[in-house]
């Protein structure tokens, strides 16, 4: 009973601290609730059974008023430090897209909303590309999804074969067609999802190389193997299996090794990791050269777009030997002036020995702090822990607990910025300094110290599972006799 009540006294103060802090976001976010159906289902950051009495008391919405460096102001003037990273669009940092978008527009703004002609820029993007990506031809699309969709497209074209291969957890955009996972009502039948890091997995692409267009490996995987992406608002934070996984390049070049010898594609989506682990992304980190590329995110230089690279004989959009069979793949807005010019931006800044530095100097930071935190976090007796994989970094709980999920709101009221999966899955980026990663660590310790005075990370004295289980059957009976009643 005294621990209850510290929870809900803890929770009643964090409420009453909002409504005074957030008042115009808090304004911002009900009216935008009303008509976005996206912040509807991001807004529930922790497990569905909470939700209706965390957003009773907490809205975690943030109204974006401007970015100053790593920090994001809201329309309330609270500053906060950004480690969502913007859907992992966010590498260079803030300020650099800022003079990405007002370099490109000062070249591009003459040309306006012309569309169908390409110029002297796009040929300037295509060589960097050609570089960066070691392939010969370039397609330019719209989304990262979309450049996904036309790598399985073309992969399946020219080889004339219907299956692709995934990798368990594995995440490459919201298309329905290659995502035979949670959030797809519509499973699609040409897919074959197998275990990543698994000599099994080997053994079937080669059974069945004559049916398998291509192999489609997103290298973020090696952060959290065969899962989807960790996050709060799952059932339990305590046991995330997250960090990088031993092994994980050699499997790559093995992966490789048995798609050259069966003939079969090797598509790496690199719309997440592109640009992040290395400035020729995993290709670079692992030494690993795949068939066909997809690019997105930052490669926009803060613009929307998907780029795809492969050679020739498989980017085909017809075929040679009959006239009728073609490949459509096109975009109205693929290789947009005003896009192109930002990309340019951005890949000559991506060329300089000083960005190339930069990659060395934040991953030891990143080590440095990660290092630090995690002495601290034990000195303290916080059940806190960090890892990371590159810029990619997540929390995790060293004890059972079943408001883990909490720490998200007190992060955020101590001025820290996370997305929508919370403590799950966290991001870095070039600009941040050692500075800056002293001032989160700062922060992150105000978040723990509100977290065990609020009795959110006292032991649970009974079984934890089977209270939950218990809690989430009576959630459930009583929704089905409502609906029965209805």
């Amino acid at each position: 009973p005294e621990v209850a009540a510290r929870r809900r006294k803890a929770l009643q103060d964090l409420s009453e601290k909002w409504k005074a802090k957030y008042p115009k976001c808090r304004e911002f976010s009900e009216e935008l609730k009303k008509m976005i159906s996206d912040l509807r289902f991001t807004s529930g950051r922790c497990f569905p059974a909470f939700n209706g009495v965390v957003q009773k008391f907490l809205d975690p919405s943030m109204a974006l008023d401007r970015t100053e460096g790593v920090d994001v102001v809201d329309f309330d003037g609270n500053s906060s430090m950004d480690i969502s990273g913007s859907y992992g669009v966010n590498v260079c940092g803030y300020e650099a897209y800022k003079d990405f978008i007002e370099r490109g527009w000062s070249t591009a703004k003459k040309q306006g909303l012309f569309l169908g002609s390409l110029d002297k820029t796009v040929l300037d993007n295509i060589a960097m590309l050609r570089e960066v990506s070691g392939h010969d031809e370039v397609s330019f699309h719209m989304s990262g999804t979309e450049a996904v969709m036309c790598a399985v497209r073309v992969a399946r074209f020219n080889t004339k074969k219907p299956l692709c291969v995934t990798f368990g957890g594995a995440y490459h955009g919201w298309w329905d067609g290659m995502q035979p996972v949670a959030g797809n009502e519509r499973l699609p039948d040409d897919v074959l999802c197998l275990k990543d890091m698994n000599n099994l997995s080997l053994s079937v692409i080669e059974a069945r190389s004559s049916e398998i267009a291509a192999v489609l490996v997103n290298p973020l995987q090696c952060f959290h193997l065969n899962q989807s992406p960790p996050s709060d608002p799952v059932l339990t934070t305590n046991n995330r299996k997250v960090g990088p996984t031993p092994g994980y390049g050699e499997w790559l070049h093995r992966l490789r090794a048995t798609c050259t010898r069966c003939g079969v594609v090797l598509i790496f989506d690199e719309v997440y990791t592109g640009f992040r682990l290395h400035p020729r992304g995993a290709q670079g980190a692992y030494d690993v050269k795949a068939d066909i590329i997809s690019y997105g995110k930052t490669l926009g230089g803060g613009l929307p777009i998907g780029v795809v690279c492969g050679p020739k004989h498989l980017m085909a959009r017809a075929d040679a030997a009959k006239v009728a069979r073609i490949n459509y793949v096109i975009g109205t807005f693929a290789g947009h002036p005003f896009v192109m010019a930002c990309m340019n931006n951005f890949l000559k800044w991506l060329k300089t020995p000083e960005t190339i530095k930069s990659y060395d100097t934040m991953h030891t930071n990143i080590d440095g702090f990660v290092k630090k935190a995690n002495s601290t976090f034990k000195e303290k007796g916080f059940p806190l822990r960090l890892t990371n994989w590159f810029s990619v970094w997540s929390m995790l709980y060293e004890t059972p607990g079943r408001y883990h999920w909490m720490f998200q709101y007190y992060l955020k009221d101590a001025g820290v910025n996370l997305s929508w999966v919370g403590t799950g899955r966290l991001l870095f980026s070039l600009e941040w300094q050692k500075e800056d990663y002293d001032r989160l660590l700062e922060r992150i310790l105000v978040a723990c110290e509100q977290m065990q005075k609020g009795g959110w990370w006292e032991v649970p004295k009974a079984n934890i599972k089977v209270k939950l289980a218990m809690e989430i059957g009576s959630a459930v009976l009583k929704n089905v006799m409502s609906i029965v009643g209805a």
